[in-house]
């Protein structure tokens, strides 16, 4: 998953300006002709090429050396045997078309030059692809190209690469604009090394016999494919190595050179915060004269020990507010993020002199010891957790007594509320309560780039944040040009808008679909149409979505194309348009993600395609997570088994299962869970998820005898099953037996697996939980819940619905009036925004859905008739009616239905009651 931020970590970009571009990029432009070019050139050396123009009106006389020949079309440095020109402008060499068939690797030639000033540190997942012109090249190459890496690496400014406003600009070099002629090569940036396609060629070629084709394919494919491969990897890999020593040394130096004089000035902070004092350390700690607007506010307030809400737009430096304090405040300073990746980046990101850490679940217990073992040392100031982590009775302990927590920093903090556009179960547990009582915080500070006044309001009551602690600032930058155009053809569109001003000027681009497939689809298209992109999703393994996130940090693609899962914690300010392929399902997610442009400043450009049936599509979709009476009662009922329940009892409740039973989303069953134990009445105690079916074999000592030794063998004979050999058991329920944790039944099991006398295997992964206390009024409880998921599902219907109805109003109904021009329609969707965020209703004009329609009722019917064999709820019918996936009505078995989405411009409650007054006649009953 990998869900959408507004936390940057940053104040000042380390990436360059968006129009200059690295000088140690190489740009190649296709050419179907690169074989028969090299293989010409084979046959005529001594035919010298015609440069088609000179770069510059004067130049030096060049020596002899084929490296420095003035006719290659590429653009490269000089190597270190060439004669230097006088100026950066002028060193642009020349070889002649075909030149790298001949030469032993076009990568010894390349590799040194390699110096990019990128920062980030995220290492690609590399393949590295063996080139055989490199196996003859002996140690002086090696020699060579390590010398020249270190030449590069110390001309690196010696800034810490995770401080903000690290890199200073390259100087500009001027590029040479390729046109079509010319033996032109592009490398391949599209995909995982995919062959190159000479799309569209028209050129001749001349028969030459077969053995004289064969013998040149052979060649050309080996000395073209391969070498641009070669290149490729090697640039790579000297960027990683190169980035790696820089973060290295500039870590120590940065140390080594501000120590004493930070020091110095936080002592100051601490015995006068004062805004001079405070100013003096920005300074000195990021190298800026002055506070962003709303920071100095919130660090003051943070400072003094008071709860505080800060509401700053994306990209406005959030992440300082407690990078800052944390210098300053003794103890540990406590960051809660939601996405793994997020605390990554802004981990990466924090000054030298914070030392940080995270605990997350993709660490091995290795990690994760040595970072809960930093804490107990003292040697952590900022920790990145999830929210997960406080299931965790044994994190919280070693927090609250090992360490004083001297603040709390609740990041993507509308994540609290169930009225926000991406809530979060997990985050409900982040109570004031909890953070006092149980790791004794002496001051919260709550983060967000957008919020609404009702998710407000359940924020900072969930954190007992007083309204006279809201530091709020306008939720929309002034340098973002809005446009928005009704689309036919989406995918006609998008690279018409590419080929138009201002977009066919800028050099790095998001664009956001709503589906992953999308994702694939239009970067595949963009790749083909001679434009860098890649895709970006959930789906994409973690180290490949790292890799592409490094791509498009270093300039080397021009676009991403991602679901909202891209975007948290980019430290990208040259980013100069969002482009909107799909509507966005809130004007919170629309905020979020234009807000991710333009943050160097500069005018950036954000366009958004609508058309009316993807908006039925996604207004469809809003309806997939809502759940029947009649499924919580079921879950109740399960969750609370009637002949077997007793206060302090754990249980567990497998999760693929228990979703298809009820016809639930697992991110329901937890929703559910949080509210049962968050809620008014404490009914239960969510516990960390466990495996609860082993698999136990015996191999030493015989199971009766082991069993008059240890006490867990005997509970786990008594409650387990024999199957081909096999002991299993339910590990809840012999813990239960025991009187133990299922954390520390596992323990057991682990140490008689060291022992050697047994072997097991855990699986079926289920949420764990404690009954604290046990409901009396089970309709009573089943309807309270029900009514409030149809809330939380109301309210996600109407965020979609006021983001329809802002682009409906700009394209439609806009006078253009007001400065709105062509498809520019900033300042009318300026005020649709605000008039959002202010609580303003101006739905009025919404384009309605359709309420009926004659043959609904008799397709239900014939539908139900159909499949009687299967057992329909109102809700599971009309998910079908409107093409709507569900985990107990999987789209694999019931998209084959022609009824499948034949009513999604249908309202989907017009679709439920239908389908409910069918089915009263159809099973004879009188209510369901």
């Amino acid at each position: 998953m990998e869900s959408d931020s507004d936390s940057d970590g940053s104040h000042v970009s380390a990436t360059p300006p968006r129009e200059e571009r690295p000088s140690s990029l190489l740009k190649f432009k296709a050419s179907s002709s690169f074989s028969t070019k090299s293989s010409k050139s084979k046959r005529r050396p001594s035919t010298p090429a015609q440069p088609p123009s000179k770069p510059q009106s004067t130049q030096e006389q060049l020596p002899s050396n084929p490296l420095c020949l003035p006719t290659l079309p590429f653009q490269i440095r000089r190597p270190s045997d060439c004669v230097p020109l006088p100026s950066t402008s002028q060193s642009i060499e020349i070889l002649p078309a075909g030149y790298f068939s001949k030469s032993t690797s076009f990568s010894r030639i390349r590799r040194p030059f390699v110096n990019f000033e990128d920062s980030s540190g995220i290492e690609p997942p590399l393949d590295s692809v063996s080139n055989p012109g490199m196996k003859n090249e002996g140690k002086e190459t090696e020699v060579e190209r390590k010398s020249q890496s270190a030449t590069n690496i110390a001309k690196v400014g010696n800034r810490h690469p995770n401080l903000i406003g690290a890199n200073a600009p390259a100087p500009p070099v001027k590029l040479r604009k390729c046109g079509g002629e010319g033996n032109f090569v592009r490398l391949n940036m599209n995909g995982k090394r995919r062959k190159f396609l000479n799309k569209g060629s028209k050129k001749k070629f001349t028969y030459k016999g077969r053995r004289g084709y064969m013998r040149n394919r052979g060649k050309s494919k080996q000395g073209g494919e391969d070498q641009m491969h070669s290149v490729f990897e090697s640039e790579e890999d000297a960027f990683v190595s190169q980035m790696a020593q820089k973060n290295s040394r500039d870590s120590r130096g940065s140390k080594e050179f501000d120590g004493k004089v930070i020091e110095e000035a936080v002592s100051a902070v601490r015995d006068d915060p004062s805004d001079d004092n405070l100013v003096n350390l920005l300074k000195l700690v990021y190298g800026y004269d002055s506070f962003r607007d709303g920071q100095l506010e919130a660090i003051k307030m943070v400072l003094s020990g008071k709860p505080a809400m800060l509401i700053l737009p994306t990209g406005a430096g959030k992440s300082l507010c407690y990078q800052l304090p944390a210098l300053i405040l003794p103890g540990i300073t406590l960051v809660v993020s939601p996405l793994v990746a997020l605390m990554i980046d802004q981990q990466r990101q924090l000054p030298p002199m914070i030392n940080g850490g995270l605990l997350c679940s993709s660490q091995t217990p290795e990690e994760a010891s040595e970072t809960l073992k930093r804490i107990q040392e003292g040697a952590t100031k900022v920790l990145f957790v999830s929210p997960e982590r406080f299931l965790n009775e044994e994190f919280l302990s070693i927090i609250s007594t090992t360490s004083t927590v001297s603040l709390v920093v609740v990041d993507e903090a509308h994540c609290i509320s169930e009225w926000s556009h991406n809530f979060r179960p997990s985050f409900m547990r982040l109570r004031a309560s909890l953070l006092h009582n149980k790791l004794n915080a002496s001051s919260i500070l709550a983060m967000t780039a957008t919020a609404t006044t009702s998710t407000l309001d359940a924020i900072m009551s969930a954190l007992d944040i007083p309204f006279t602690n809201l530091i709020q600032k306008t939720q929309l930058r002034d340098n973002m040009q809005l446009s928005v155009s009704l689309t036919r053809n989406r995918m006609k569109d998008l690279l018409m808008l590419f080929k138009s001003p201002p977009f066919v000027e800028v050099q790095s681009i998001i664009i956001y679909c709503k589906f992953q497939s999308e994702t694939d689809i239009v970067s595949r298209y963009l790749n083909d149409n001679n434009i860098s992109a890649k895709s970006y999703h959930s789906g994409i393994a973690a180290k490949e979505r790292s890799y592409v996130q490094e791509l498009f940090s270093s300039n080397k693609i021009r676009v991403v194309v991602a679901t909202v899962a891209f975007g948290m914690g980019l430290d990208k300010r040259d980013v100069g348009a969002v482009i909107h392929y799909s509507l966005p399902e809130s004007l919170e997610a629309y905020v979020q993600e234009i807000g991710r442009s333009g943050r160097d400043g500069r005018l950036s450009f954000c366009h958004l395609f609508y058309d009316d049936e993807t908006y039925v599509k996604l207004r469809s979709l809003m309806y997939s997570d809502g759940v029947d009476e009649y499924a919580v009662n079921k879950f109740l009922s399960e969750v609370f088994p009637a002949d077997r329940i007793s206060n302090g009892q754990i249980c567990s409740l497998i999760k693929e299962s228990a979703s298809r039973r009820f016809d639930m989303k697992e991110e329901v069953i937890l929703t559910l869970f949080t509210r049962l134990e968050l809620g008014d009445v404490q009914y239960l105690q969510l516990l960390p998820q466990i495996n609860a079916t082993c698999n136990l074999n015996f191999h030493k000592t015989a199971p009766m005898l082991l069993a008059q030794k240890i006490s867990a063998v005997a509970a786990i004979l008594k409650r387990s099953e024999n199957k081909q050999g096999l002991y299993v058991f339910d590990v809840p329920s012999v813990a239960n037996d025991m009187g133990v944790t299922a954390f520390e039944l596992s323990n057991q099991l682990h140490n008689l697996k060291l022992s050697g006398e047994i072997t097991y295997e855990m699986k079926d992964l289920a949420y764990c939980y404690r009954i604290v206390k046990a409901p009396t009024d089970f309709c009573s409880l089943s309807a309270d819940l029900t009514r409030w998921l149809l809330e939380v599902e109301k309210s996600k219907v109407r965020k979609l619905d006021a983001m329809f109805n802002a682009a409906y109003f700009a394209v439609n109904i806009c006078d253009k009036t007001q400065g709105c021009s062509g498809s520019n329609h900033t300042p009318c969707l300026q005020r649709k925004i605000l008039d959002y965020f202010a609580g303003v209703d101006n739905s009025y004009f919404s384009k309605k859905m359709d309420q009926s329609s004659p043959f609904l009722r008799a397709d239900i019917k014939v539908f139900l008739q159909s499949n009687s064999q299967a057992k329909f709820t109102p809700r599971a019918t009309a998910r079908i009616m409107h093409g709507i996936a569900s985990p107990a009505y999987p789209s694999t078995t019931w998209s084959t239905t022609h009824f499948w989405g034949r009513y999604r411009h249908i309202n989907f409650q017009v679709v439920m009651e239908a389908a409910k007054e069918e089915l009263k006649n159809f099973v004879g009953k009188d209510m369901l």
